[in-house]
């Protein structure tokens, strides 16, 4: 047995721990959660595990992992630096970074700052720009949602709050955790459980198959301290690295038009939409998501090693 095909690793950055759940064998690829406070187990790939080494990361302030001290601000940044932390604890051989949603972002940022080691980057589920329109829009898409589902419209209806993946930390009552301190995440953790399905494609025809996932989430509600003022759009065409996007045609928050927008600022980027799939690919379309990801590694791999080949094979 491969020594590295299940095991868990604490990567110190200063005086925090952050836990890493390392499966699987083959290319190193760091998966970061979307959030910012989503547990990093709604991630877990176990097919991709079979083609690769992934390394599932519980970002500061989650599952195991060190909480920043009272006061210190979750930002990209503070992100940013963390995974850097995480990659070079694994870069004895090149690594791919994957972020989902908000890890997105962070991936973004960390390939802006053109680490050494990097083998390829992953977006998926997310975009370049997270400004007032596409806020307000993703509400709005949530509000309607969730008034076709009694449930979730009692519990959010008009005053639900999308202020990020998970959108947890607030609900309208004008005090967030950021101004007291205080982080509910059992509140957050059945909030996010009742927002999740609307991110399914088709939720109420596929309920079995993603009830147990969405049972099992958990969220520490932790606020992005500069979502709203985060836009890549212009920096994007820097990023030298092999790049894949990966949307699904149903989210309505980070979906097709988003893809569109990251591959207008990265052209030689690779892009693949999932028809039958909302925010969550991986286990919505999980063979052909575990295909393209495969594919795209082993592809950029090989330019590594060979240089420049002819196409990737996957489609817009």
């Amino acid at each position: 047995m491969n020594p590295r095909s299940e095991s868990r690793r604490v990567v110190r950055t200063g005086d925090l721990s952050l836990v890493c759940h390392v499966r699987g064998r083959g290319p190193r690829c760091v998966a970061h959660p979307a959030g910012p406070g989503m547990h990093w187990s709604y991630l877990r790939m176990p097919l991709a595990e079979r083609d690769h080494t992934m390394i599932y990361v519980e970002p500061a302030g989650t599952g195991d992992s060190s909480a920043l001290p009272r006061g210190v601000r979750y930002d990209l940044a503070t992100y940013v630096r963390h995974l850097d932390a995480v990659v070079r604890a694994f870069d004895d051989e090149p690594v791919f970074v994957l972020g989902h949603g908000h890890g997105g972002f962070i991936a973004q940022s960390y390939a802006l700052t053109d680490p050494d080691g990097l083998a390829g980057l992953v977006l998926y589920s997310t975009g370049p720009a997270a400004d007032a329109q596409m806020l307000a829009q993703a509400r709005w898409n949530l509000h309607r949602d969730t008034l076709d589902n009694p449930t979730g419209a009692a519990e959010h209806g008009a005053n639900g709050d999308y202020s990020g993946d998970t959108g947890a930390a607030n609900s309208g009552t004008g005090t967030s955790a950021a101004d007291t301190g205080e982080y509910d995440v059992d509140a957050a953790t059945r909030r996010l459980r009742e927002i999740l399905p609307s991110h399914f494609a088709h939720w109420e025809h596929r309920r079995i198959e993603f009830a147990p996932m969405v049972a099992q989430v958990r969220c520490w509600p932790r606020p992005a301290a500069d979502f709203a003022a985060f836009d890549l759009r212009r920096e994007l065409s820097s990023i030298t690295v092999p790049t894949l996007i990966l949307a699904g045609a149903h989210d309505f928050v980070f979906g097709p038009p988003a893809a569109a927008t990251l591959r207008a600022a990265m052209p030689e980027a690779s892009v693949a939409i999932f028809e039958n799939s909302g925010r969550f690919a991986h286990v919505e379309e999980t063979e052909r998501f575990v295909h393209v990801l495969a594919e795209f590694t082993s592809g950029s791999r090989q330019r590594q090693l060979h240089g420049p080949a002819g196409g990737d094979g996957l489609a817009w």
